[in-house]
């Protein structure tokens, strides 16, 4: 092993991939986490709106437990966030990556 080097793809994987979708959902975990933290908003209250028990909902937002796409939508709506987005190629240190886009680049480009 010693003397290998590490080398990077020359493009991140399909949009569709598991582990793209998996890096997405953690993305999508943390900025309603986030979110909730920075409002101070009590859990006990989304999950009552959100009609679900308070540890789902805790353990959805800390990527334990996954929420139907419906309930990801109704949750971000609930918290004033874009539940809409679209992924497109980046660069981060010269290494490709994918990068989320709130709200898509194309709705922003038509309202201009």
């Amino acid at each position: 092993m010693e003397g290998q080097t590490l080398t990077h793809p020359s493009t991140p994987p399909p949009s569709d991939s598991p582990l793209t979708l998996m890096f997405l959902g953690q993305y999508v975990s943390a900025l309603m986490h986030e979110t909730i933290a920075y409002l101070k908003l009590p859990y006990d209250k989304l999950a009552h709106e959100m009609s679900i028990p308070e540890l789902v909902l805790r353990d959805a937002v800390e990527g334990k437990m996954g929420l139907t796409r419906g309930q990801w939508v109704k949750f971000g709506r609930l918290l004033a966030l874009p539940t809409t987005y679209i992924l497109r190629p980046g660069e981060r240190e010269g290494v490709p990556c994918w990068e989320i886009c709130f709200p898509p680049v194309s709705l922003m480009a038509n309202k201009s």
